[in-house]
C-alpha cells in the first residue's frame, strides 16, 4: 500500500507526539538541536542527503528525491512500528549535520537497529561520526540495550572502515535489488 503526502503527515504528526525510548536518553547526551521530520524540514532531510554524491551514485541510480526520503523515514523492519523509530535531523550552529535512524528492540528485545548514520558530506572526517555514535551508544544502553546491529553496503569501503574501526563486527552478508540492480550488505554487531 503506497501512502498519499496528506496520509503520510497525518502518521508524521501522530509519531512526532510521541516519545520513544531512546529518544529521551539522547537528546540528553548530543550537544545538538534534533528535530523529528515534518513536512517542513523533509527537503533539509534531502539536502544533507543528496551532500553524499559518492555515496548516492554508489548505491542508487537515480539522485535522492523527496520521495525517497518519506519512504526511508517510515520504512520498517517485520513487526515493529512507528513507536520503535527514532529519525532524527541534527544540526549545529553552523547547519545540519546527520540523519539518525533508530530501531529500537530490533532484531531482537536486547537490541538497537541503526537504520541509518549519514553526515552531511562537508562534515565528514572531523571526528563528528565517531562522537556521534558514541551518543548513539550510550543512549541505546541507557535504554536497556546490550547489542546494535546495522547493515553497511559492501561497496561502501568508508562505511566499512568506519564501522570496523569503532569495532562494529561483520556477521552476516544478504543482497538487496534496487531497480533491478543487486547490491551486497554487510551486516554488523556490537555488544554494548
Amino acid at each position: 500500500m503506497r501512502l498519499t503526502l496528506g496520509a503520510f503527515w497525518i502518521i508524521m504528526d501522530r509519531w512526532n507526539e510521541g516519545d520513544n525510548l531512546f529518544t529521551e536518553p539522547f537528546l540528553r547526551l548530543i550537544p545538538y538541536q534534533a528535530e523529528r521530520i515534518t513536512e517542513e524540514n523533509v527537503s533539509r532531510v534531502q539536502a544533507l542527503l543528496s551532500s553524499n554524491t559518492d555515496y548516492f551514485h554508489a548505491t542508487q541510480p537515480y539522485p535522492v528525491s523527496r520521495e525517497d526520503c518519506i519512504a526511508d523515514i517510515t520504512a520498517l523492519p517485520p513487526g515493529k512500528s512507528m513507536a520503535d523509530k527514532n529519525y532524527l535531523l541534527l544540526s549545529d550552529e553552523t547547519g545540519d549535520l546527520a540523519v539518525i535512524d533508530f530501531i529500537e528492540k530490533y532484531p531482537d528485545s536486547a537490541s538497537g537497529y541503526l537504520g541509518f548514520f549519514i553526515l552531511a558530506n562537508e562534515r565528514h572526517h572531523q571526528g563528528i561520526g565517531k562522537r556521534l555514535l558514541k551518543m548513539v551508544e550510550e543512549a541505546a544502553c541507557q535504554c536497556g540495550l546490550s547489542r546494535i546491529e546495522l547493515a553497511c553496503y559492501a561497496l561502501n569501503e568508508p562505511g566499512l572502515c568506519f564501522w570496523q574501526a569503532a569495532g562494529f563486527a561483520p556477521i552476516r552478508t544478504s543482497e538487496r535489488i534496487i531497480n533491478g540492480i543487486s547490491y551486497t550488505l554487510v551486516s554488523f554487531e556490537k555488544q554494548l
